[in-house]
Order: C-alpha cells, then structure tokens, then sequence
C-alpha cells in the first residue's frame, strides 16, 4: 500500500478506511498500523488529532447518517468553508448540531495548538517537530547564548545549543526511547539494547542503542547533519520510514554512521549524503612514538591510520607493495597526514562515501 499519508489533511484522514476503523471501530489491526505510523511521523500528529475530533464528534450525535463519501463531503466542507448568511438558514439545517459539535472541537483544538506554539515560537526557528500536546511531554527550550546541559531519566546526556529546543515524552515508552529536536543538540546516550533510541527532525530519524552524536537541524539551515564522536547510529530520511510503515516492510533504506563519519540531508535533493567530518578526532590513544615511522611498509602505516581513526582507506596493496613511508605524523591533523604520505608516495587521495581512497602507481 502506497498512500501518502503526509500529505492528507485531517478531513482526507476521516475518509480513509483504515483510520476510520482504528477510531470508530477500534480494530486492533487498524489500531496497530496507525500507532506505528505516528510513531515514525509526529509532526502529523496535529491533522490525526483533528480527525479523530470530526469522527468522535459525528459519533457522538449518533445521526444514524451513513458516512459515505458524498455525505463526509458536505460536512467538510460545511466545517472548513463556514460561509456568511443569515443565521437561521444554518439553524434549520439538518447537519446544524453535527457541524456545530465538530466546529467546537476544531476550534478548541486548533486554539490550543496555536497558543502552545505561539507561546514557545524560538526567534530564527519557524516550527519544532510536532509531538503530543499534553501534560506527558517535556520541554527544554535554549533561549540563551550558551549550550545548556541535562540529563534525561534514562541517564542519557543532552547538551542543547543555543537557539534550539527538544521535546520529550514522561516517562519514555517501554521499548522505545524517543525525542524531537528542532536546533542542534550533542546526545550522549546510556546503552540499552532493549530499549533504541531515536532523535526525530522534521526530515530525518537517527537511531542509536547507546553512543555520542551531534544532530544540526535548525529550520533555516540548508542541510540536516549528524556527526558521530563514539558508537554507531542509523539515519533514515523521514520519507524512507512512512514507505516502511505503508508496505509493512521492515527493511528500512538507513545510512549507518560510525566513528568520524556525518551524513547530511540535503533538503533540495531530499537525499542522505555521507562523508568524513571536518576534523576527525583519534579514536583509540596511542603513544607518540607510535606515530613516527623509520622505513615502515605502506600497508602498515594505513593499518594504524585505520585503527586510531576508525576510518577505512582503500588502495591497492599489490600496487603500493614497494612503498615505505619515513616521517613524523605525531602532531598532524588526519589530512595533514595524508598529505604528506601521498606527497612521500607519489600518490593521491579521495573521500568517497566516508571512506579514504588512496590512488597510486606504485613505488618502484
């Protein structure tokens, strides 16, 4: 099935089968789609919301209406048009107390919506990942000019720049730990098998088990990044998951990020690009007179690159066989290392998808 779930409005929501089942009916199947949907799309939580109140307003005046297309139609569009004439020709309707009913709760509800945004509206950010507007959410809002930390109840650690927010349920779900940001946090997660954890923005999903990360996802950013310190993370584009959700297939289209390693959401393309960060950091200590070689055989100065940096580097060994390398990388960055090994070697390098690619034509 391959319904554009994100793009329905919550009048198309009230017309589908499926949801109208998990609503009026309570179908347990029904019920389990539309819970896992929502749990991989909150910002629609809204629209859901707002469908819910139309069919539990129709229900609850118990017209004996069949709601077919043509009749669901009309109420629509009495709810979404409320033209201006004479009060009494409403009056005499005979959908006046449905409509009536519904437009109550839509407005209640949309008021609510409004003034609980509007109240927490971050200059420079036009909209947070919308989650549940109740009492069992959280809000940690970072109005100032200085990152602030906090510790979740899971003993996870969140530092949150300056200009973001984040957004949390209270307690976290038995098997699922969850959060929306809309800004930039570094996340450094307790481990817990059994229980994933995952950081939604508007167009992307990372999950983790238990690492350290950076997610950048202001509004007005061009790209959305996540940048792994320690451990290892899954990205998916919010796209990726909702076609999971509606084809029941639980194999997800993910970028799997390690150590060094970034992906970035392009928003133009709507595409995961990965890549090495900026400065990639040692990952694995080492003394300093491991980072000075005498005659030292090439593939052994990659091996060591590989292990400190958690990086692999490609190249062909049967090529570079004859290449030795003589030099000090103890202070140099990784590319300034790379620099000068290629210089030393006669070679060239590349970055292609988070991985080092030496090319070379040897050292004879």
């Amino acid at each position: 099935m391959n319904t554009p779930y994100r793009q329905y409005r919550f009048e198309d929501f009230a017309r589908d089968e499926r949801f109208r089942r998990w609503v009026i009916e309570n179908d347990p199947e029904s019920a389990h789609f539309w819970e896992e949907w929502l749990a991989q799309n909150p910002d629609c939580k809204e629209n859901i919301q707002l469908a819910k109140a139309f069919l539990w307003a129709l229900e609850e005046e118990d017209t004996g209406i069949s709601l077919n297309e043509a009749e669901l139609g009309y109420i629509t569009e009495e709810i979404l048009a409320a033209p201006p004439r004479t009060p009494f020709s409403f009056w005499n309707s005979k959908h006046f107390r449905l409509v009536a009913s519904v437009l109550l709760v839509l407005a209640a509800g949309l008021g609510i919506y409004t003034y609980f945004y509007h109240q927490d509206t971050i200059s420079g950010a036009v909209s947070l990942v919308s989650t549940p507007l109740n009492d069992n959410y959280l809000e940690h809002t970072n109005r100032t000019t200085q990152s602030q930390q906090f510790t979740l109840e899971d003993g996870s650690i969140v530092t949150l720049y300056p200009q973001s927010r984040i957004r949390y349920p209270k307690p976290f779900q038995e098997s699922l730990r969850e959060v929306f940001l809309d800004g930039q946090a570094f996340f450094e997660i307790t481990k817990n098998p059994q229980k994933p954890f995952w950081v939604h923005t508007q167009y992307i999903s990372t999950q983790v088990l238990g690492t350290s990360f950076m997610v950048n996802a202001f509004e007005n950013a061009k790209d959305v990044q996540v940048r792994v310190k320690t451990g290892k993370v899954s990205v998916y584009t919010r796209k990726d998951l909702e076609k999971v959700r509606e084809t029941s297939n639980n194999i997800r289209a993910g970028v799997v990020l390690t150590p060094n390693q970034q992906v970035a959401y392009s928003k133009t393309d709507q595409r995961l690009l990965k890549s090495i960060v900026e400065s990639p950091e040692v990952i694995v200590e080492a003394p300093k007179k491991e980072f000075v070689f005498e005659e030292t055989p090439i593939a052994q100065v990659f091996e060591f690159l590989e292990k400190i940096y958690g990086i692999s580097v490609i190249y062909d060994a049967k090529n570079m066989e004859d290449c030795y390398l003589t030099a000090n990388l103890t202070e140099e960055s990784l590319f300034s290392k790379l620099d000068l090994i290629c210089k030393i070697t006669h070679s060239t390098y590349e970055m292609v998808d988070a991985q080092v690619i030496i090319h070379s034509k040897g050292c004879k």
